[in-house]
């Protein structure tokens, strides 16, 4: 018979802790009971902190050199040497911290999009954008385009079934399925259900897939497959979108 025995102590002092091993060490090996493969160790234990630092306290430089930043009438810059100089009037005239300078960033002339070629095959992610998320077994992911318009022929594309053939593969128990394997794939995939939604305001879609994941945080001592590592699977996908 194999009795193994597990003791923990806390201690205010290292050093009393280093004593109580000695101690325990002494008693098991040479007491009545003739014990033998102790093993001892300390185990450090971290504690997390955290405060709020005034801004006052906090000291911050940005360094440009031989940057090329398209700016307005009311800036100044010197691209040679890197360096920028604020004119007197702007938005924060009284900044404490050490080393700060407020530069404004925006361009004159923004990139215009252009709309995604047709009938082409291409990813996804060369068409749109996208963010994802998880609660339970539930996977959500949002479909933004790059160009606002090409939202209606990504709902000609963006399905129930297409997004449902996309997510299958995650209910493959193996990287090889045997055919029983694919059995249990398609008796999963029954009750996986797809909710799609519209998002006007920002010429997206909103995409809920119920029953598709195993657990998320719910389950966080075994690997699972959280929801926001899965936009990658959505965005590899190629896609043929009409004129």
């Amino acid at each position: 018979m194999d009795v193994r025995l597990r003791m923990d102590g806390l201690f205010k002092l290292e050093e009393h802790a280093v004593k109580f091993v000695e101690e325990f060490i002494a008693l098991y090996t040479n007491g009545p009971a003739g014990g033998g493969g102790i093993s001892t160790g300390q185990k450090k234990e971290i504690t997390l902190q955290k405060i709020l630092v005034d801004r006052e306290k906090i000291i911050w430089q940005v360094n440009m050199k031989k940057s090329s930043i398209p700016c307005s009438q009311n800036q100044a810059t010197n691209v040679d040497k890197g360096q920028m100089r604020d004119q007197k009037h702007h938005k924060y005239p009284r900044s404490s911290a050490m080393g700060t300078f407020h530069l404004n960033t925006n361009m004159d002339t923004l990139p215009s999009a252009v709309p995604s070629p047709s009938g082409t095959k291409i990813p996804l992610y060369h068409v749109a954008h996208s963010r994802a998320g998880d609660k339970g077994n539930d996977l959500n992911f949002s479909i933004i385009p790059h160009f606002p318009d090409d939202i209606g022929r990504l709902k000609a594309v963006i399905t129930r079934d297409w997004v449902k053939n996309a997510v299958s593969p995650l209910l493959d128990s193996s990287s090889f399925p045997a055919d029983r394997a694919n059995q249990v794939r398609y008796d999963l995939l029954e009750n996986v259900s797809i909710e799609i939604y519209d998002v006007p305001g920002i010429s997206s879609l909103n995409v809920v897939v119920r029953n598709i994941l195993d657990g998320g945080v719910n389950s966080s001592r075994r690997i699972d497959r959280h929801g926001k590592t899965l936009s990658d699977l959505i965005l590899c996908q190629n896609v043929i979108l009409p004129p």
